[in-house]
């Protein structure tokens, strides 16, 4: 059993190298993920000189740690669009999600993309009598919009089940795959791409911006972040617009695959699909949702979704991960510039754990504002969209939680799961956080997010310090490995 994702195992891309010397571009797209890479991908036929720059490797982020599923059938969601706002916006992000598979299924088809991609049916189920009526109110939202659907008491494995909607027109791939095959072709197209190249801080100077990495600055006449937190605060004030959500997923080898995903409509979720590559067939479950500040013990959420993977699911596991996801307060992804006195520079975050399509939409939707086409999604998912109830609603709450782990870390640093392998201390007026290794090894970081100053939990799994505000992540020796932190944690 491997501590990572299925997507990663056995592929090795070409890497390509590090930022070495400043730029001048039109375009300077920061992350690498399936929102940036689908940028360039749309941009690749302009006029335009583009430069993508990745803190790692392209698509080897978040996108990597998804359970890879095209569906517009995700949990209960369109009641609560059509109740938040109306039901022509409900409809109108239905039909962006249908959109943006046709996006995905037209690439691969027209580029010959090996991606594992496979057609199949998308359940959202129930096993909770309380929670059928919800599923009824979803059916007479399906029945307004002309969606083609059926009803079922049981879905196709052995989970419990007393209630389920289902759709057909739905796909599963292998999103790595996909992604390294836009790169290349952008690649071919001229686009510059570098891995490696960290963006530490970006500033607006006459016409255009200037964006700073390790040592060298990228001049950019338009700047689009598709990266999945955005390393800044101002302007936007995203943290007080969103939240994070950390998911538990695992990979097991199963005899046969069958055509289907699923996923509960209430929390935490359970969600599964099957993967068929290359002669190797699994079976991937997720669950055990959580916001980012709660259930600081990750060993013990780990061990919760292994247990019932092995209950419901498999005995024998092979890969264990998990994923952050960026949550809105709407449920409707920010994509676009981001308020009308930034119109260069462009945003594409917050997909609510619906990435595959919604990364998708906004490259698309991105690139079609920057070359002046029409995009009639465009105005739907703008930033600085109005206030709606669950806006308000959600900017308290997101407060509270954000203020909850910023005051819990401060207030309460040893927690018994540490066994005494941390410990916080003051070394000469700084506080840094130790992680004694397995040979006894002190590794010393400062004990301090370098975003919002959150201070940091040890994640005794993973081995890494996260902050459980934003999500930012370093090593044992305080580099960073996941924003939106821009800067280590080093004791120098």
């Amino acid at each position: 059993m491997e501590n990572k994702s299925i997507w990663i195992n056995d592929i090795k891309p070409k890497i390509n190298k590090k930022l070495d010397k400043n730029l001048d571009v039109d375009i300077l797209i920061i992350g690498g993920g399936l929102t940036g890479i689908t940028s360039c991908f749309y941009l690749k036929d302009s006029k335009y000189d583009i430069a993508l720059i990745d803190a790692d490797k392209v698509g080897f982020g978040v996108s990597s740690r998804t359970t890879g599923k095209l569906t517009y059938l995700q949990e209960l969601i369109y009641q609560k669009l059509e109740s938040n706002f109306n039901f022509n916006v409900a409809k109108k992000y239905l039909e962006s999600q249908k959109y943006a598979i046709n996006l995905v299924v037209d690439n691969i088809k027209n580029y010959n993309i090996d991606c594992d991609l496979e057609k199949n049916s998308s359940y959202v189920f129930t096993n909770d009598d309380k929670e059928i009526p919800k599923f009824k109110k979803e059916e007479k939202f399906f029945d307004k919009a002309n969606v083609k659907y059926t009803v079922q008491k049981k879905i196709p494995v052995n989970i419990k089940c007393k209630y389920s909607i289902k759709v057909d027109d739905t796909y599963v791939f292998h999103p790595l795959k996909y992604i390294l095959k836009l790169k290349e072709i952008c690649m071919k197209s001229g686009i510059k791409i570098y891995e490696n190249t960290k963006a530490t801080q970006l500033s607006k100077k006459d016409d255009y911006y200037i964006c700073y990495t390790d040592k060298y600055k990228i001049k950019a006449k338009k700047v689009i972040i598709a990266c999945h937190y955005p390393f800044f605060v101002i302007p936007g004030f995203i943290p007080l617009k969103t939240h994070i959500e950390k998911s538990y997923v695992t990979a097991s080898k199963v005899d046969e695959t069958k055509k289907f995903n699923a996923i509960t409509n209430t929390y935490p979720i359970k969600s599964i699909r099957y993967h068929n590559d290359d002669n190797k067939k699994y079976v991937i479950f997720a669950g055990e949702s959580h916001k980012l500040c709660d259930k600081l013990d990750r060993c013990s959420n780990y061990k919760k979704i292994i247990d019932k993977t092995k209950k419901d699911i498999s005995r024998n596991i092979d890969f264990y991960w998990t994923n952050q996801d960026l949550m809105t307060s709407d449920n409707l992804p920010l994509i676009g510039p981001l308020n009308k006195n930034t119109p260069n520079l462009l945003l594409g975050i917050g997909y609510n754990t619906w990435g595959m399509t919604n990364a998708t939409l906004a490259g698309k939707i991105i690139s079609d504002i920057i070359l002046n086409k029409e995009n009639k999604y465009k105005k739907l998912f703008r930033p600085d969209r109005p206030l709606s109830m669950d806006k308000i609603k959600n900017l308290f709450v997101n407060s509270y939680f954000n203020g909850k782990a910023f005051a819990v870390t401060k207030l309460k640093k040893n927690y018994p799961w540490y066994k005494n392998k941390v410990k916080f201390e003051n070394r000469n007026g700084v506080n840094v956080g130790i992680y004694i290794d397995k040979n006894g090894k002190e590794h010393i970081v400062r004990n301090l997010c370098p975003h919002l100053k959150c201070s940091l939990i040890f994640n005794m799994e993973d081995k890494t310090w996260d902050c459980p505000c934003h999500g930012s992540r370093f090593d044992i020796d305080g580099n960073c490995i996941q924003g939106p932190s821009s800067y280590d944690i080093k004791i120098k």
